[in-house]
Order: C-alpha cells, then sequence, then structure tokens
C-alpha cells in the first residue's frame, strides 16, 4: 500500500514536472497529460500506467507497437499514432509520449543533456564536436513472433540501417534525452516523437549513430521487419551510465567539464 501510494503521488508530480505551468492556463492546449493515469499493480514486478507496463524492480517500461512502415525512409523508430510524424516511423503505438514520459519519471530515469546538433562553418562543414554527459543510455528492444512462431526479442536497431554503409543502429545507440517544453507545449507530445533515428531535440529518446544528422540515410532492414500492422512489443531498457572523454564532456554548473 505505502508503494502504491508513493506511486500515486510521484505521478502526480511527474506530470507537474514535464511540462510548464503555463499549459494548464491554456483553455485549448491540443495535447495535454490523460486524465486520472495512476500507476495501477498487477504484481510486484509489473505496473500498469494507461496501456503501458512497467518493472519498478528492473526500471524496464513495455507497451505494444505495430509495425507503421517496412520500406520508406525513416525519421523515426517509434511515433504515436495521433500526430503527423507518423508517416516516417518505423512502429506506431497508441500509448502517448506523455504516459512514457511519466513512467520515466516515476522509475526515476535520469535524461541526458548532451548536444543534439552540429554546428556547421560558411562552407557547410562540420566543426567542433558533440558534447555529452554520458547519462541517459538505453536499449530499445523488440518482442516479436519469428516466422517460425516462436519468440524472439531483439534490438530495434537492428531493424534500421543506413542506406550508405548498410550498418544497422545496433543495441546501444540510443539515449533517452527527453524532449523539450517550448511556450507551454511538450514538443514529444506535440509531435508524437517517441524515438528518433534522425536526431530530433522533439523526441523523448534519439540515436547518435554517425549520418543520424541526416534525414535521408536511414531505412527499414527489409529482410528483418515484419509486415505492416504487425504487433510487437516494445522494451525500453535503462543501461549504465558511460565514461565520456574529456574533450566530449559537457561543462557542469560550475564551468567545469565532468559527468
Amino acid at each position: 500500500m505505502l508503494l502504491f501510494n508513493y506511486f500515486r503521488l510521484v505521478a502526480f508530480l511527474a506530470i507537474a514536472l514535464i511540462i510548464s505551468p503555463d499549459v494548464f492556463s491554456q483553455a485549448n492546449a491540443p495535447t495535454k497529460p490523460p486524465k486520472d493515469l495512476k500507476p495501477l499493480k498487477v504484481s510486484d514486478e509489473e505496473y500498469k500506467l494507461g496501456k503501458l507496463s512497467f518493472n519498478p524492480k528492473t526500471r524496464e517500461i513495455w507497451f505494444p507497437c505495430r509495425v507503421n512502415q517496412n520500406e520508406v525512409v525513416l525519421e523515426f523508430a517509434i511515433c504515436d499514432e495521433f500526430r503527423g510524424k507518423l508517416h516516417e516511423s518505423l512502429l506506431s503505438t497508441k500509448i502517448t509520449p506523455f504516459e512514457i514520459q511519466i513512467a520515466m519519471k516515476l522509475l526515476r530515469w535520469q535524461s541526458s543533456r548532451r548536444d543534439i546538433y552540429r554546428k556547421f562553418n560558411e562552407q557547410g562543414k562540420p566543426i567542433g564536436v558533440l558534447k555529452d554527459d554520458g547519462k541517459g543510455r538505453m536499449a530499445i528492444l523488440i518482442r516479436h513472433k519469428g516466422k517460425d512462431g516462436k519468440e524472439i526479442t531483439e534490438p530495434l536497431g537492428n531493424w534500421v540501417h543506413n542506406a550508405t554503409t548498410k550498418k544497422v543502429v545496433g543495441p546501444g545507440s540510443w539515449t533517452y534525452t527527453g524532449s523539450k517544453v517550448v511556450d507551454g507545449y511538450f514538443l514529444a507530445a506535440e509531435d508524437g516523437a517517441i524515438a528518433a533515428v534522425y536526431r530530433y531535440e522533439g523526441s523523448l529518446c534519439n540515436t547518435f549513430n554517425p549520418g543520424s544528422d541526416d534525414d535521408e540515410l536511414w531505412f527499414p532492414v527489409a529482410e528483418k521487419v515484419p509486415p505492416i500492422d504487425t504487433m510487437v512489443t516494445v522494451i525500453l531498457k535503462p543501461l549504465p551510465d558511460v565514461k565520456v572523454p574529456v574533450g566530449r564532456q559537457l561543462e557542469n554548473r560550475t564551468g567545469k567539464t565532468g559527468k
């Protein structure tokens, strides 16, 4: 009972943390947190929050998705089904970014402050390096039935590859970047952006592979991705922080570099 009451309290606080107070004063705000959203205990290892589930011990989050695209150029790995990014997303889901963000806050996921975009000189060449704090590392796994009917769990990144290098996104490339609030709007909820292949500051999660700042490189791996409308389960799993080389470290509030 104490754990349940704790989750109820933190759920309320999480909603307040992910959006600006201005949202509550906007009568016609296009996106808001779902009403009466609170965690319900299924077992010691599973709580449900809306249509997603999470494990308070492992801090994993899982929810249903469907295959949305299996041929076109991709900018996103996962988007919700209600917003404008759907046509360029590998998977779609009825779970909203609000629900995922609240679950992440409940489980004390810590987002990274790492730089999203490179800077370029007048000739269009990138300058400098993307800074990183080493936090927010995560895995995105996909559970589905293989052609033989047996259940498979594998990295979602194995389903997306760089059309030039033929390299897949891979298992350990994802970072929880947490989206942004701009003028009282939670960008992930505005766009339905959950996991971006082409880096986007409005997405909850991003990948930082070489070429992830190019929106014309990323395609589904045809022989891996099931037919459109196939139902799968996505699993978000937090990973330990990583050590960042000095030259790539973000400055902390004291002006010194460090994790």
